[in-house]
């Protein structure tokens, strides 16, 4: 559980910090991290429901 944590963290802050340094919107860069960061953290249950 752990590593897909970090990986969920790191992953939401690459995307914040390549959105940020494109775009320079703090809010989108906030919704697209934190976006990533849960899609990542709860990827095993969706997927799961899925197959």
């Amino acid at each position: 559980m752990l590593p897909r944590f970090l990986l969920g963290l790191g992953l939401g802050f690459g995307t914040s910090a390549l959105t940020y340094a494109i775009t320079a919107d703090g809010a989108l860069t906030a919704v697209l991290g934190i976006t990533v960061a849960v899609l990542i953290w709860f990827g095993v249950f969706i997927l799961d429901e899925l197959l």
